[in-house]
């Protein structure tokens, strides 16, 4: 369990949830009026958590081995 919780406050991760939330600001601000912007904005953060993550893990193992 405390390497999970580890891997989910990575520097990766952050970095991927900072870089999606700037992301959906920058699309809630230029998108069309009409246009669903919370669950387009919640998708990004979700995948740029899971980028991060994922980035995180990745070269995690590298250094393990």
């Amino acid at each position: 369990m405390e390497e999970l919780f580890a891997l989910i406050v990575a520097p990766a991760v952050l970095v991927g949830v900072v870089g999606a939330v700037a992301l959906a600001v920058l699309f809630h601000l230029l998108a069309p009026a009409g246009t669903d912007t919370v669950s387009a904005g919640a998708w990004l953060v979700g995948i740029g958590a899971v980028g991060g993550l994922l980035w995180e893990w990745r070269f995690r193992a590298d250094k393990k081995k």
